[in-house]
């Protein structure tokens, strides 16, 4: 029983110590280097203890229960880091040789206050003038709409879309 607990505790550290190791690149990634720096600090004292009582315990199940856990640790930090980062930009560009489609679009993105730019373009055949319109969601509620919009409408859309 008294080992069962060891390992839990050695697990449950180096979960703790991934974590903060990838929370400390994420933090660098968006310019939060105080923040960064304390979960070196913690990190680092961490990991030195969890190698200091891997060493010592020499036994191999407490190796492998250390590397698991690493992995789970850089996972859940990944994971919290998603759920609470801000919602990213996508960049839509939209085309239809429907100028009537593409007005009524660009007339739903300025409703919903979703930026977009709109460019005189020419359809195919080069017979017809149309407009093509990059739109810059900043949520993924905006990004949705847009999708609702495009796959409710009865007329035929093209999109691309860039993830920034």
């Amino acid at each position: 029983m008294c080992s069962l607990i060891y390992f839990a505790v050695l697990f449950l550290a180096k979960v703790f110590d991934n974590a903060l190791s990838t929370t400390k690149t994420i933090l660098i990634q968006r310019s939060r280097w105080l923040l960064a720096g304390v979960s070196v600090v913690l990190s680092d004292f961490i990991y030195f203890w969890l190698t200091k009582k891997v060493v010592a315990a020499d036994n191999n199940w407490a190796i492998l229960i250390v590397a698991i856990a690493g992995g789970v640790g850089c996972s859940i930090a990944c994971l919290v880091s998603e759920r609470l980062s801000k919602d990213r930009t996508y960049v839509n560009v939209i085309m239809s040789d429907n100028l009537e489609a593409m007005k009524a679009f660009r007339d739903f993105l300025a409703e919903h206050h979703i930026t977009n730019v709109a460019a005189d373009t020419y359809t195919l055949d080069w017979n017809k003038k149309t407009i093509s319109i990059t739109a810059y969601p900043e949520t993924k509620a905006e990004n949705h709409l847009i999708t609702e919009y495009i796959e409710n409408s009865p007329l035929k859309f093209k999109r691309v879309i860039q993830k920034t």
